[in-house]
């Protein structure tokens, strides 16, 4: 059976970037679900879907093909996300895509939709899977959870380095953070929480590779 490492946590608690490396060390997959649902918030803003209306996100997200491709690039196993037939790259990696992402994951048959494809990756691959309901929903009986948080001043300025933006934007930043915490811990359908048997990390004050040591003590 393969094994499956779920890592959950808040935006801009830097769980991306520690499950590609936590992934590396592994030699295992690694699957951003986050980016399931930012390319379902692709398509639709780039088609002109009105998100305010559920009912239009559940008509649009038929018309979409979507598959996830792992690239071996210099021993790293790189996701590529295929939205009806193009890669969409760093297009979904977006503050406007983030906020939207948000709307059309609180969205039944959207989340049935990324669910049906993380479950297809996580029964053919040892992957290290990462997102916001995966110890909880997604993948429960997961050999290892983490659920990775931080400060919303911390998750800011990390955001604020990431999009390279300048210094009088982290009070939007900051706003849009704490937006985000507030749809994904209330939404109905899979909130945002840590699993009852996920080790919990608050890396506010610490080095990426601290936190990947101490994650890589609980695994044997």
């Amino acid at each position: 059976m393969p094994i499956n490492i779920a890592i959950d946590g808040t935006a801009g608690s830097g769980k991306g970037t520690l499950a590609k490396q936590l992934a590396k060390k592994l030699g295992f997959g690694c699957l951003d679900t986050g980016a399931i649902y930012r390319s379902v918030a692709y398509y639709m803003i780039e088609n002109g879907v009105n998100l305010s209306k559920s009912k239009n996100i559940e008509k649009a997200i038929e018309k979409i093909d979507f598959k996830v491709v792992f690239e071996n690039q210099n021993g790293n196993k790189v996701q590529k996300n295929i939205l009806n037939g193009k890669d969409l790259g760093d297009k979904i990696r977006t503050e406007q895509i983030s906020l939207a992402s948000s709307i059309v994951s609180q969205v039944k048959q959207v989340r049935e939709f990324a669910t049906k494809i993380q479950h297809e990756i996580a029964n053919s691959f040892d992957v290290v899977v990462e997102g916001r309901d995966i110890g909880t929903v997604v993948l429960p009986n997961a050999n290892y959870k983490f659920f990775l948080t931080a400060s919303p001043q911390v998750r800011a300025r990390r955001r604020l380095k990431q999009l390279k933006l300048p210094e009088d934007n982290f009070e939007s930043v900051l706003e849009e953070i704490l937006e985000r915490d507030r749809r994904d811990t209330t939404r109905a359908l899979s909130p945002l929480k840590a699993a009852e048997d996920a080790v919990y990390i608050d890396n506010s004050n610490q080095l990426p590779e601290e936190t990947l040591k101490e994650m890589l003590s609980h695994i044997k």
